[in-house]
């Protein structure tokens, strides 16, 4: 069969269709009318119910006291688009650490930390604070065994608690990455979180547990980074603590240190 002939044998019967839906839905419309002029007249007619026709007739009540809590439980749109954002994770909820959660230690103000020019910085990292466990571990000094000891990193949240007791993690900080090596010339212990504490309190916190656990603690600024880092002649002990502000508030912290639990 022809498309043409096709088109416009099917155009006639849905034409066909539609007109005869239009007459039906005339042949009932003056029914409907009739009915409704019925209703219409015993409501409101002469014979109607006094009150039933007073009742239609008058004007709708209106309770000023009830109309500002029209749809209160409705979820209203925000004051401003929405952008996808979302907020930094700077530790847990509530978790501004406490004295108790401090020990009750008077802590230590943190020295004013050293500018280190880009040329005299050997072991500054070069990823702008964007660097790995395993380069933080062979970066900042406390690595052993020639190079060898990052590589043999092993990733798990539970290093986090084997951190040596003088360097744990702030308190109510929010873990984010742990790694460690287990015993040996490589017993190190590397950790990242983040705390809604400032950058002055959190250094302030490890100065005072270094100086106290008889480590020296150097306090420099390297590469736009706070970094803090010493050494203990008795057990070769060593640490290196880093610090940068987080654009929402709070301190992003990584910690590579030795002797570990």
């Amino acid at each position: 069969m022809h498309k043409n002939s096709l088109f416009r044998r099917t155009t006639v019967a849905l034409l066909s269709a539609s007109l005869m839906t239009l007459s039906l839905s005339a042949c009932g419309t003056a029914g409907n009318d009739e009915e409704v002029t019925a209703l219409d007249e015993k409501l409101t007619g002469k014979g109607s119910d006094p009150a039933m026709k007073g009742a239609l007739e008058d004007r709708i009540m209106v309770d000023p006291a009830l109309t500002d809590s029209s749809n209160s439980n409705m979820v209203k749109a925000p004051d401003q688009p929405l952008d996808g954002s979302v907020p930094p994770d700077t530790g847990y909820e509530g978790s501004t650490a406490s004295a108790a959660d401090l020990d009750n230690t008077k802590l230590m103000r943190a020295p004013k930390p050293r500018v280190v020019a880009a040329g005299d910085c050997r072991d500054c990292g070069t990823n702008g604070g964007a660097q790995t466990l395993e380069s933080l571990a062979a970066e900042q000094g406390v690595k052993r065994g020639k190079g060898t000891c990052e590589a043999k990193l092993q990733y798990g949240a539970g290093w986090a608690a084997r951190m040596p007791t003088e360097f744990p993690v702030y308190p109510k900080g929010r873990v984010q990455e742990a790694a460690g090596v287990e015993g040996g010339i490589c017993d190190i212990r590397v950790v990242s979180f983040s705390t809604s504490a400032s950058m002055q309190a959190v250094a302030d916190y490890y100065y005072t547990r270094a100086r106290r656990s008889g480590f020296t603690a150097d306090y420099e600024v390297r590469d736009g980074e706070h970094v803090l880092g010493g050494t203990r002649d008795n057990d070769g002990g060593a640490y290196v603590v880093t610090l940068n502000p987080l654009s929402g508030g709070g301190t992003s912290v990584d910690i590579v240190a030795n002797n570990g639990r």
